[in-house]
This record gives structure tokens, C-alpha cells and sequence, in this order.
């Protein structure tokens, strides 16, 4: 009678876990894997890292992060470009880009992608996507160079912080590709 209990229990039971598993794989993915982050660098304009989706028929680019003629020369905005939408394309891939960030590592300001808030640039999992000049405030710069999907209401305050967080995983702004 037990056996007979147990497997009338399991019998019962496999349509709740079905449906389960139905609904998981069912859920839409914030980031969806046709998101290809690559580096525009139109000679007639400054390069750009953009998130381009091709669903539904249809391109749409959403700009990341443009890089600015006062941040950086045409041949270092080019090479930096492309580095940042390979790294930040292969952090999409893998699930881990959370956020941008600045620092300083070695007295240099850096911008990286980071998982969580509260985590530097030193920290074993950031990923650098490129250096500034040493006395540039990486965080005007960072805020500076965003695409307007990924910018604040207000610029950060230079006086009083250091360090700003972009958000580039949560926010709605992947819903505007498809």
C-alpha cells in the first residue's frame, strides 16, 4: 500500500512540476541573447558603443557610452571603443554586466563593469574597459560620455562623488530594442 501511495503521490504531483517548469522557461529575459553591444566608429561621427537588436524584423540601437573628443584622441576613442563593446558584450553573454563604475587604480581613473554596487574597480570580478587622464574626474567623464537611456536626472556632484553607479542591467532600456 505504501508503494502504491507513493506512486500515486509522484502521478499527482508531475503536472505541478510541468507547469513549473513550463512557467520558468516561459519568462522573458530582461537581457535577451540577440543584444550585440559593438562599436560604431563612422568616420563622420564620434565612436560610439551601442546595443544594437535585430528582433522582430527590425534594428534598433540603443547608444551606451560615446567617446568623447575632450576624454580621448581619435586613434585611443577608436581602440577604446571597440575594447569596451567586446568586454561589455562578452559580460552580456555570461550574464555578469551589472553595472558601470569609475575608480582610481594606481592614481589613474578608470571606468569598469562591476556586478554589484558597492564594488570598485580593484575588485577581482570588475572588468576595466578603459583608463582617462589622470586629471580627468572620471565621474563627470563617465556621466558625460552615457547614452540618455543610462544617465541620471542630474549629473553627479564633482564635489562630493567619487565614485557613480550605472545601472546597465535592470534598467527598461533593453525593452526599447525590441
Amino acid at each position: 500500500m505504501n508503494k502504491r501511495l507513493s506512486w500515486v503521490t509522484i502521478l499527482g504531483m508531475a503536472p505541478i512540476f510541468a507547469f513549473s517548469a513550463v512557467a520558468t522557461v516561459a519568462q522573458p529575459s530582461p537581457v535577451s541573447s540577440t543584444i550585440n553591444i559593438t562599436c560604431n566608429t563612422d568616420t563622420s561621427s564620434t565612436p560610439t558603443a551601442i546595443a544594437t537588436s535585430s528582433a522582430q524584423g527590425s534594428a534598433r540601437n540603443i547608444t551606451m557610452i560615446s567617446f568623447l573628443p575632450q576624454y580621448f584622441s581619435t586613434q585611443d576613442a577608436v581602440q577604446n571603443c571597440q575594447n569596451t563593446a567586446k568586454i561589455l558584450q562578452g559580460l552580456y553573454k555570461k550574464g555578469r554586466a551589472h553595472y558601470l563604475t569609475n575608480d582610481k587604480l594606481k592614481a589613474q581613473p578608470v571606468v569598469c563593469a562591476v556586478e554589484r554596487r558597492g564594488v570598485g574597480c580593484n575588485h577581482y570580478s570588475a572588468q576595466v574597459l578603459f583608463a582617462l587622464d589622470a586629471k580627468v574626474n572620471s565621474s563627470q567623464a563617465l556621466y558625460e560620455m552615457l547614452g540618455s537611456d543610462f544617465k541620471q536626472s542630474q549629473p553627479p556632484d564633482s564635489r562630493t562623488v567619487s565614485r557613480i553607479y550605472v545601472d546597465i542591467k535592470s534598467k527598461p532600456w533593453w525593452q526599447r530594442l525590441f
